[in-house]
């Protein structure tokens, strides 16, 4: 067995073992949560003690909490979600359009943010000192360090209340029915609610592109090949395509950290926009304490972490086979 093959093995034990430590937290923290998911239906007169009883003993909660365990993670880990409880619908049924609403704005957000900061990142840092580089850091290390929702509020008081230029709420009008998938996602309303979420998340993660990217280029700028392509005649636009690329294994590896980790970024923005997504989905699940809507959002997003941290070593790994033969990581 190779050295890299070794280390993939390793990593992926790695992920199978926090997989288990994430599924085990959920399970356990849900449980230490005080109430109950019946409790309002019983205080608002929709259900008697003797049909909560029947429906606890349906989804398995009045068996030992070690049988429940058991039940849990046999279903968790085989993508067995089971139904809602106040929703009486199965859990992948609703969870699902929520998970596409959260990638529709997810992915091409965080795409276009990966190639304009990195190519900014690229410019500024081959003109290191210039002012585009001052107000670029200044800039986007500003946005960063401001929580996202804080940011959200901020442009939803100017262009939806003060300027009336875009929808503050929602992924469409409330009289819209969109028919299909070409019309829930292309149409001019859903672009009009798009437009401020999708650059809220833009500008919150592009500094960490930006930098990334400028520290390379500064770093390969004064190195030795560099200089070897420079006194060939290389232009200065060459010469930064090179710098750049040979910079660009931080940026790779930090972008599938970020698509792993976005899900927890977008809970808080989801909640300021009304934004239908998975994140939004949680929040509401958690305080009705709907425990297999709880359990299967908090598992996809655990696992889309622990599967990115895997891809993003592995990035590492292949590109730089030292990170292998030392035993090293992402």
């Amino acid at each position: 067995m190779s050295d890299f093959q070794r280390f993939l093995a390793k990593r992926i034990g790695i992920a199978i073992g926090l997989t288990l430590i994430a599924v085990t937290i959920i399970f356990v923290v849900l449980r230490m949560l005080p109430g109950s998911p019946f409790e309002s239906l019983i205080t608002a007169g929709n259900l008697t003690q003797g049909q909560v009883d029947e429906i606890m003993a349906l989804y398995g909660l009045d068996k030992p909490i070690w049988q429940q365990y058991l039940i849990y993670l046999r279903n968790i880990l085989t993508f067995q979600f089971g139904y809602s409880i106040l929703q009486s619908q199965p859990v992948w049924d609703i969870l699902a359009p929520k998970l596409a609403n959260t990638l529709i704005l997810l992915v091409p957000a965080l795409v276009t943010t990966a190639v304009v900061s990195t190519l900014l990142g690229m410019y500024v840092g081959w003109n290191r000192g210039s002012k585009a580089e001052t107000a670029s850091i200044i800039g986007t290390t500003f946005l960063r360090s401001t929580p996202v929702f804080i940011t959200a509020i901020f442009f939803v008081i100017i262009f939806s209340y003060t300027l009336d230029l875009v929808p503050a709420f929602g992924m469409r009008s409330i009289t819209a029915t969109p028919d299909g998938l070409l019309d829930t996602y292309m149409s001019m309303d859903f672009l009009h609610h798009y437009i401020l979420p999708f650059t809220v998340t833009v500008l919150f993660y592009s500094g960490d592109f930006l930098l990334l990217a400028r520290n390379g280029v500064v770093e390969k700028k004064g190195s030795e090949f560099l200089k070897l392509h420079r006194a060939k005649g290389l232009s200065e636009n060459e010469q930064l395509m090179r710098a750049g690329r040979n910079s660009m294994l931080p940026v790779i590896t930090y972008f599938a950290l970020r698509l792993g980790m976005i899900f927890q970024g977008l809970i808080l923005l989801e909640v300021v926009f009304a934004w239908p997504g998975i994140g939004r989905a949680l929040v509401l699940a958690i305080q009705q304490q709907d425990y297999p809507l709880v359990q299967a959002s908090v598992f996809i997003m655990a696992l889309a972490v622990i599967i990115m941290n895997l891809v993003a070593d592995v990035l590492y790994a292949y590109f730089d086979p030292t990170v292998s033969v030392s035993g090293g990581g992402a």
